[in-house]
């Protein structure tokens, strides 16, 4: 009999096992939730090949945690009188999945939805509304709505507007190219004279966002050296100062939006205080619905802050906990030879004796992880081992105390190069994926930008997952987009490598099974957030993390993994999503976004 109970070999004695279990189950406390007669894929197994691991029928789950898993008969012989059973009917059950390199504190601002959800119409601070329609229409509409808006604010509260780029990017090229020139600073004080006003082309940074005067004057007293183009911090540090709970209730309707989609656990950067403080907020509360694994990303980068980042690389809750530091840079230089215009737009980060350069020595030698960091090319990449080499040393490091750290690099949009990955393998590191590049046609790191610019040839080192894979070195996955519902669609994209933009395959080479995709989704995340000990697999002793699925993901063809719906998901033996055709079916209540 298959069977894995937490502390069984301790307590077996000379009765039958089945007997042995339920006064096991009596002593330890009965599962909380039984789930059975299902297809539960463990990802259990370690290798990188495309092999699942152990599937199982059923998983009995206490105080959060996996108990045991093995067949229905074995697994429901452990129910208690208060023991909840659910019937998957033959449903497949997969890990949570893992993004390594998310903003959902970005994505927040970005998604209406949760937005209208967790700030009431009502309110004493903000007056706000979404643009809709194409980018011609949206064009047309802003200047009027910003209007309106300003018409509707009492004295001192924030006017607040945003361009929207559609489901899938379509009105995002044209708005992006259009904002910088549309919106000024002159335009938005003209239309919004008495009230502090932002202006957001959805992207929340650079030059798709912008503050009128009185905007930036009230920055100003938060960040004193903010522009008109302040980013990502201006929202969770100036706009809901002193509102935490308005802005927790915001980053957990995004989480809840995410884990209806599938994704459960997250790495990044909070890129704010505001957002960390929020956070912090729901993890004191247990109300986070999903895990994040948080970098340093803070201004003060002298040697006793980040020795003190560093002495909490691990620590914190089951929710929430630190995973590295990142330096805030991240470039995209390349070694390879193309037009003198495109060279000179290539921006390196970490050349030898540049700040940045500087700034990630001093991170390596007071002993910090880098992690969710931004790459883009592999010149960049080369300079980032050798500070992670020769920092190291200085600290007086050995090779197996690199190894320890698994330093990493996101995106993997333009390396690593073939000969870089060995190197990879030797210190210990890890790169974390995005698959949207290959589909995506707007920054200057996807793949039809590289091809355009560099050469088809080049087209192998844009998310060379499967030469990764090969080698051994554990890599994992990232949307990095507010698009969390094309998840499964970006599974299939990273095994075809199609295009949809201009209907070709780049770099087939590394093309992948689902399997290694699915790897990438669930147990190297795991590692990656330093956490593969509870987090990653179905397996006695780790997070009941796990999504119910409307279709077997192993067995399906190809091109119907894009059409895969999340019918459930559960967080910590917790139900944080369920839709109400199942919740009828298993006589519970719609849980989540889906009831929206």
């Amino acid at each position: 009999m298959r069977i894995v109970v937490l502390v069984l070999g301790m307590l077996l004695g000379s009765v039958c096992a089945s007997a042995q279990e339920r006064g096991i189950a009596a002593k330890l406390g009965y599962p909380d939730l039984i789930v059975h007669n299902g297809k539960i894929v463990t990802m259990d197994d370690p290798t990188f090949t495309a092999n699942v691991g152990s599937i199982v029928q059923a998983m009995a789950i206490r105080d959060g945690k996996i108990l045991s898993t093995g067949t229905s008969a074995d697994v429901r012989a452990l129910a208690g009188p208060q023991t909840r059973q659910v019937d998957l009917k033959g449903r497949t059950v997969l890990p949570g999945f893992i993004m390594t390199h998310e903003h959902p504190t970005d994505w927040a601002l970005i998604d209406q939805v949760s937005m209208k959800r967790a700030i009431p119409e009502q309110n004493d601070f903000i007056v706000f509304r979404y643009l809709t329609g194409t980018a011609a229409q949206q064009i047309a509409q802003w200047e009027t709505a910003l209007k309106d808006l300003a018409a509707k604010a009492k004295p001192g509260q924030w006017v607040w507007l945003s361009f929207t780029w559609g489901p899938d990017f379509e009105y995002a090229n044209e708005l992006y190219a259009t904002f910088p020139k549309l919106v000024t600073r002159a335009k938005l004080d003209q239309l919004v004279p008495n009230n502090p006003a932002r202006v957001r082309n959805s992207w929340p940074i650079g030059e798709q966002v912008l503050l009128n005067t009185k905007g930036l004057e009230e920055a100003r007293k938060v960040h004193p050296e903010t522009t008109e183009r302040s980013g990502r911090e201006f929202e969770p540090d100036v706009l809901f100062k002193g509102r935490t709970p308005q802005m927790a209730a915001l980053l957990k309707a995004t989480l809840e939006y995410w884990a209806s989609n599938g994704i459960t656990t997250f790495g990044s950067s909070t890129y704010a205080y505001g957002n960390f403080q929020a956070l912090a907020y729901l993890d004191r509360r247990n109300e986070l619905p999903a895990r994040m694994g948080w970098a340093y990303t803070g201004t003060d980068m002298s040697v006793d802050t980040l020795s003190y980042v560093a002495g909490l690389l691990g620590s914190g809750s089951d929710y929430f906990w630190n995973v590295g530091i990142w330096s805030g840079a991240g470039g995209g230089c390349t070694t390879i030879n193309a037009k003198p215009e495109v060279k000179a737009k290539e921006t390196c980060s970490f050349t030898p004796g540049s700040k940045d350069r500087e700034t990630l020595d001093r991170i390596i030698r007071a002993g910090g992880r880098i992690a969710t960091m931004h790459t883009g090319g592999d010149k960049d990449i080369d300079y980032f081992m050798d500070s992670i080499v020769k920092a190291s040393k200085e600290a007086g490091m050995s090779l197996d105390d690199i190894r320890a750290k698994r330093h990493a690099f996101d995106h993997s949009s333009g390396a690593p190069r073939p000969d870089q990955i060995p190197v990879l393998k030797n210190l210990g590191m890890m790169t974390s994926m995005i698959n949207t590049v290959l589909w995506e046609d707007r920054t200057d790191y996807d793949m039809t930008f590289r091809v355009r610019n560099y050469g088809v040839e080049y087209a192998n080192w844009t998310v060379p997952r499967k030469s990764v894979n090969d080698a051994g070195v554990m890599h994992t996955f990232e949307i990095d987009r507010w698009i969390p519902e094309k998840v499964f669609f970006f599974i299939n994209r990273g095994m075809t490598r199609f295009n949809d933009k201009d209907q070709k395959v780049y770099g087939p080479a590394e093309r992948t099974d689902r399997v290694t995709q699915l790897k990438a989704l669930t147990r190297w995340g795991g590692y990656y957030l330093l956490r593969e000990k509870v987090l990653g697999t179905l397996e006695a002793g780790k997070y009941a993390d796990f999504i119910v699925l409307d279709r077997d993901f192993l067995a399906i063809p190809e091109n119907d993994i894009p059409n895969t719906k999340v019918l459930m998901t559960v967080v910590g033996g917790k139900t944080v999503h369920l839709v109400s055709a199942l919740a009828q079916e298993i006589g519970a209540q719609p849980v989540g976004a889906s009831t929206w």
